[in-house]
């Protein structure tokens, strides 16, 4: 029913959201608090709120902009983003491309861009609602992207992929889970579980790496892309100055749109939030 309506109305619908969001005691507004205070000690308890205030509302923009990103038809979707920030080297290359993604802004709107503009795999969790599942992949799936499930099979896949020329979307502040391969590294002066899928894809594969992010503007209704480059070396090199050197990429990125990150989700370990008590 949403997807009938523009994006503004998304976004009016938002407005109110968070509100209710603000007022009403929940899992993701007490993350973001948690997060905002671990990561930004220096500012004082105003400037806290106000980055909190302005998060949780573009926490519902996020949400509510799905109804258009998922279900419109993805021409209309692409034309939503009206300004590209794109390096050469991402047009230039003829190689495999890891295009890092971080939960940040519209990460959805940037996933239907790179199925329409390159032939890219995206790693996949199956939900446990089949017909939930069912709907959400043909919608990641419909601009052209190949989905594959986040197991070891699904790994196997994009790492053939790759090496038979194809690109790889990765959110790179995904928290491990299970028993995947993690390194614990310096994220906003935090210490946080981080992927080592990178670094070893780095080692594996010849590719050019990336790092991408549509974000919304202003007035609410429109998105840019921003895609840079990033130094293939650096992320091969051992994985603890990998995932350094990753982190502090994601963290500049972020600080350019603090309020569009996704700050209430549990990027961090139990340890850090307990110091905050």
């Amino acid at each position: 029913m949403l997807s009938h309506l523009s994006l503004r109305s998304h976004y009016r619908l938002g407005d109110l959201a968070s509100l209710v969001m603000r007022a009403i005691p929940n899992q993701v507004s007490r993350q973001a608090r948690e997060n905002i205070n671990l990561c930004f000690a220096e500012l004082d308890k105003s400037e806290k709120q106000r980055l909190y205030r302005e998060n949780i509302r573009q926490t519902c923009y996020t949400l509510t902009e799905l109804a258009a990103v998922w279900c419109w038809p993805v021409e209309r979707v692409l034309e939503k983003i009206t300004s590209m920030d794109i390096c050469e080297e991402f047009n230039r290359s003829s190689r495999s491309r890891i295009i890092l993604v971080p939960h940040l802004g519209s990460w959805e709107t940037l996933a239907v861009w790179l199925g329409q503009h390159c032939d890219v795999i995206m790693l996949y969790k199956r939900r446990k609602n089949q017909q939930v599942d069912d709907f959400v992949r043909q919608a990641r799936a419909r601009s052209g992207g190949t989905l594959v499930p986040t197991k070891k099979r699904g790994l196997r896949q994009l790492l053939i992929g790759m090496r038979e020329g194809k690109n790889l979307m990765i959110l790179p502040d995904q928290k491990p889970g299970g028993k995947k391969a993690y390194i614990d590294s310096s994220f906003f002066g935090v210490s946080a579980p981080t992927t080592t899928l990178v670094h070893n894809l780095c080692n594996k594969v010849d590719c050019d790496v990336f790092i991408a992010n549509v974000c919304r503007s202003e007035p609410a209704g429109e998105f840019g892309l921003q895609i840079r480059s990033l130094e293939h070396a650096r992320l091969a090199a051992d994985d603890v100055s990998s995932a350094r050197y990753m982190n502090d990429q994601i963290e500049a990125l972020v600080r350019q749109h603090l309020t569009q990150y996704q700050w209430g989700y549990r990027r961090f370990d139990s340890a850090a939030y307990a110091a905050l008590k």
